[in-house]
């Protein structure tokens, strides 16, 4: 009966907000009744999802159903049944996932009714939204590929169509977002393609569409590239990150969306949907070339995002780089092969912290923003201390979360834990490259709230938001410190199935000791710099080495500029050296296109 219950709660978190997507288009012209009904399908997905983490003793349990069978090979009389099998598997990591994207889904949903509250493309905005979670939760309950990557289509869909929400504005107000969420899929979708190649030659290679079958073969090594495609496009890892945060002086990217869109996709999904992939992978894959691989891009991302949060003036692009940072920690976490598997389970410990208090950064940037008519430049800010005490309150709680204070924040037990485990697994790459990284967002994280909240103000006109924001902050500040707590004992206990702390509670001096010092440390150089509401530092802006790296930086390390020599230019050459065979007529085309399938498939064949 148990397992029936848990199977009825997983269709229902999933279905929930994949219909109430389409009955809210259906409720149009009662705006209010259509806003409120788009939050509560994800609350219903929130409770399901509490209900099933409350009920899950620990133990896997598949729920799979055959829904095509045939007979296959070549004597009549020794067939072998085939079927496509599809459902849904709950386990620590998808249960773990459930929670999360349903939670700060539906916080940032009802954050939504008073952000959006004047956007006149609503109905457009919360079919999205709702469509974004449902796909979410498909791609983490999945136990199949097709579910899988059905899920994992739909995520790339919505972030297209939600990052372009303002497409519809005059100017270039519109015309960048149009082209954030055209670069976003296009980005994206080079993970998708090496994604769907992967999964068609781990069909081949074991016969089941179940991703818990899933082991090394024959081209393991190939494939490990392949499948590395997925998530370092998906979550925006080097050199495939400037779809999520390009530079200021680029201003092409996801963050040209709403920031509730914004918060949805850093927090609880699209970006997340990578990290889950390689958690998911990770202990079924055993190819060592695919560790190393996503150690080395994990570690030049983990610091050059950090290194390029220092130098931004965006708001929403600092905080955009800090994701691509703490992702890598995670991916970093996972490449610590240890027996015990403490490296996964820290991963996945960061996961969970960076995505309740990213969501708590996101939403108070967003109020931010809101208060003073959507500026985003820290440079016109300084001084909203006064004028936005709660915010002020709300965003240091998530600071404190993101540099990884001990003891007083979810951040401090899910960081330490990955640099312990480094250290005691003698990972001494894992370990230098988090502690540099600790030393790093703690210095960009004091910097942004400096130029935000202390010095003078700078012109900008701020009116306070109304209660919902407030609301919705509080919430997730309290989470934000309860979660450390949590994870030290009871989640711990409930996600690894068995009560070995391997937290605070595992205390070893040296890399706590060196990693605290190194935030200490970046806390102490910033306020030097930044305390007294500085916006530059002089001896950057006097030094003419410095301050032709600070402009690289800015220019997103000018990986959009090189794209566009090597791939766009050409690709537009090549297709206007071929525009005479748009010759307007059908026939013609299709014709073309049939022989060009034709000769692919053949292609394709001969190398098989």
């Amino acid at each position: 009966m148990m397992i029936e219950t848990l199977f009825l709660l997983s269709i229902i978190t999933v279905l929930s907000p994949l219909v109430g997507a389409f009955i809210s288009l259906l409720l149009k012209k009662w705006t209010a009744i259509r806003d409120i009904f788009s939050v509560l399908t994800i609350a219903v997905s929130a409770v399901t999802a509490v209900i099933i983490f409350i009920l899950f003793d620990g133990a896997p349990k598949p729920y799979d159903f055959n829904w095509l069978s045939w007979s296959a090979g070549s004597d009549l009389a020794s067939t072998t049944d085939q079927v496509i099998q599809s459902g849904f598997y709950l386990d620590t990591l998808s249960v773990l996932m459930t929670l999360i994207v349903t939670v700060l889904s539906m916080l940032i949903a009802f954050f939504s009714l008073e952000y959006m509250a004047e956007d006149k493309h609503r109905s457009r905005y919360w079919f999205f939204m709702q469509l974004f979670v449902g796909g979410m939760l498909l791609l983490v309950l999945a136990h199949d590929m097709i579910f899988l990557f059905l899920g994992w289509e739909i995520v790339g869909l919505c972030s297209f169509f939600l990052i372009a929400h303002h497409y519809m504005k005059k100017g270039e107000e519109g015309r960048k977002p149009a082209l954030s969420g055209i670069k976003a899929l296009i980005m994206t979708g080079i993970g998708d393609v090496g994604f769907l190649a992967f999964l068609a030659w781990a069909y081949l290679q074991t016969n089941s569409l179940l991703v818990t079958d899933l082991t090394s073969g024959s081209n393991a090594v190939f494939m490990s590239i392949l499948l590395l495609l997925a998530p370092v496009t998906k979550s925006a890892q080097f050199p495939l990150q400037s779809w999520l945060s390009s530079g200021d002086t680029v201003n092409i990217d996801a963050m040209q969306g709403p920031t509730t869109v914004s918060a949805l996709i850093h927090a609880a999904t699209m970006v997340k949907a990578g990290v889950y992939l390689v958690a998911r992978i990770s202990p079924l894959w055993g190819e060592p070339v695919f560790y190393v691989i996503l150690m080395i891009l994990a570690g030049i991302s983990t610091v050059g995002a950090a290194i390029a949060a220092l130098v931004t003036t965006d708001l929403k692009r600092v905080l955009a780089y800090s994701t691509i940072s703490q992702l890598s920690y995670m991916f970093l976490a996972f490449t610590i092969r240890d027996a015990g598997e403490h490296g996964l389970f820290a991963g996945q410990a960061h996961l969970l912290s960076h995505s309740i208090f990213k969501a708590l950064l996101f939403l108070s940037a967003g109020a931010i923003i809101h208060s003073i008519a959507e500026e985003r430049d820290m440079k016109k800010m300084g001084g909203m201390r006064k004028e936005l005490p709660w915010i002020y309150g709300f965003m240091l709680v998530g600071v404190i979360g993101l540099m990884g204070i001990p003891i007083i924040s979810n951040g401090g037990y899910s960081k330490e834990m990955i640099i312990t485990t480094a250290f005691e697994n003698g990972n001494w790459f894992v370990f230098v490259v988090g502690v540099l990284a600790a030393f790093l967002t703690a210095l960009y994280a004091i910097r942004m709230f400096l130029m935000i909240f202390h010095g003078k103000n700078r012109g900008a006109n701020v009116h306070k938001p109304k209660y919902i924001m407030r609301i919705t902050l509080g919430i997730l500040a309290v989470i934000v410190v309860a979660s450390g707590f949590v994870l030290e004992g009871p989640l711990q206990n409930k996600l690894t199935g068995h009560n070995e702390a391997y937290t605070l509670l595992h205390f070893v001096p040296l890399p706590f000791f060196v990693s605290l010092g190194a935030i200490i440390l970046g806390i102490g150089l910033s306020y030097l710099l930044y305390g007294k509401g500085q916006t530059e530092v002089s001896l950057i802006e006097n030094n003419n080495v410095l301050r032709f790296l600070r402009d690289v930086v800015a220019h997103g390390f000018y990986m959009d500029h090189l794209y566009n020599a090597v791939f766009v230019k050409p690709v537009f050459w090549i297709g206007n050296q071929l525009s005479f065979l748009k010759t307007g007529k059908i026939n013609w085309n299709m014709i073309l296109g049939s022989f060009v399938a034709i000769a692919t498939i053949v292609v394709l064949v001969v190398i098989v």
